[in-house]
């Protein structure tokens, strides 16, 4: 029996990678989960008396096809403890299933029992291609046409099937999501999935949100993605930050400017805004008790505030990494003033757990030199580090845009700056 084969082939093949030439090992899985399912949901309908008593039912009402059919499903039942038992249980009822079929032509799970006993696969595609023209809801006749799909190589057919069991039957989301998963770091199943999950059901939006917490398919995800708009715009926000905390900064940056229409702040000479629209190529700003970034009232400020004994990063984004040497500026007003040494600056290439530039805050204008970033550090993490020791008084203030300076320029300032105090003093003496 096909299954039996499909169950044999997944089995011998058991270290072989997925592969969208041979889609057996995915859609195998998903049958087995399929059909297994239907053999339990072949007690949820009927009338009352059918349920109770089936076999009795039949006898009593000689017409009710539907009483011969549960009578036939009842007898199925008992005989699968495993999915090597749907082939040798199916042959064994296969008269009931004929008789139930004779009193009554549409019983969609009779001909999904004469399809499972028939070996001829040319009798079996007739009695397929039959029944679906009759019911396309049924999950172990919707089984079966998945089976025959993968025996014909029609992937796309198949994600489609499989959309039409999930959209009747969304209580196989767990099942079959773990399985489907696989097939999205495969090219060539981008297109079909790209058709199927335009938000007209349900487990669309629910797969995306399972699959987004799997960081192995993040990438044909984000490939998705790019090809047409699926998802919510909280799963935009998770894909985007997912792949570059996993390390898929470009991917993650095309996505980021394809959702939002936006560059990544260039790095260039000029201020970085505090805007926090879309980590992690806008700001993240700390948000718990005690602990929090936000923007300001006053248009280009952001303010702070921790509490003692809270500490960490308040506030990261991502920036191109600007080109020669540079320096970064700010203005703040943060008190109490004894304690700003306690708020830090920190720089580290996207993707590093360890900055290669970390200066304390001074009052007032703060100019940090920076320097040049090191090779290959295409992204570079901006970061501001804040501590307010246990028994110290809680950090609170604002702090002015950042802005980005050549270290040429920075020195032209200052010392422009100095020589128009020094002028100042000269007057005033």
């Amino acid at each position: 029996m096909a299954t039996g084969m499909v169950m044999a082939r997944t089995r011998r093949r058991r270290s072989q990678p997925f592969s969208i030439d041979n889609p057996g090992r995915l859609i195998a899985a998903a049958l087995v989960c399929a059909i297994l399912a239907g053999v339990l949901a072949l007690q949820a309908v009927s009338s009352v008396s059918t349920r109770k008593a089936p076999g009795l039912a039949a006898k009593l009402y000689v017409p009710n096809g539907l009483a011969a059919e549960r009578a036939m499903s009842a007898e199925f039942t008992k005989g699968v403890k495993s999915a090597d038992d749907v082939a040798p249980s199916a042959k064994a009822v296969a008269p009931l299933a004929r008789a139930a079929f004779r009193k009554e032509g549409l019983t969609p799970k009779a001909h999904a029992i004469l399809a499972l006993a028939e070996t001829d696969p040319a009798a079996r595609a007739k009695i397929l291609a039959a029944a679906t023209r009759i019911n396309r809801r049924d999950l172990l006749l919707q089984g079966m046409v998945l089976e025959q799909q993968v025996g014909a190589g029609d992937f796309k057919g198949s994600l489609t099937t499989l959309d039409r069991l999930l959209k009747v039957h969304p209580q196989q989301q767990a099942a079959l999501f773990p399985v489907l998963i696989q097939a999205l770091n495969q090219d060539a199943a981008l297109p079909a999935f790209a058709q199927i999950l335009d938000g007209s059901a349900p487990w669309h939006n629910d797969f995306l949100d399972f699959a987004v917490r799997n960081k192995t398919v993040l990438p044909g995800l984000g490939k998705l993605r790019l090809a047409r708009k699926v998802g919510t715009d909280e799963f935009d926000r998770k894909l985007v930050v997912g792949l570059a905390e996993n390390g898929q900064l470009s991917l993650a940056y095309d996505l980021f400017q394809a959702i939002t229409g936006k560059t990544a702040q260039s790095g260039g000479a000029g201020p970085i805004d505090w805007n926090a629209d879309f980590a992690p190529f806008d700001w993240k700003f700390a948000d718990e008790g005690g602990f929090r970034a936000q923007l300001a009232r006053t248009d280009g400020q952001m303010e702070i505030y921790v509490r003692g004994g809270k500490g960490g990063l308040i506030a990261e984004r991502l920036i191109r990494a600007p080109a020669g040497r540079f320096a970064i500026k700010l203005n703040h007003r943060i008190s109490p003033i004894d304690q700003i040494r306690d708020v830090r600056l920190q720089l580290r290439c996207a993707g590093s757990s360890n900055a290669f530039y970390d200066e304390r805050f001074e009052r007032g204008e703060n100019l940090f030199a920076v320097g040049t970033v090191p090779a290959n550090c295409g992204f570079l993490s901006i970061g501001i580090q804040t501590r307010a020791w246990s028994g110290q008084s809680a950090l609170r203030g604002t702090i002015n845009r950042l802005e980005i300076v050549r270290l040429r320029d920075a020195a032209n300032s200052e010392a422009a700056s100095d020589r128009s105090e020094g002028a100042e003093t000269d007057t005033e003496e």
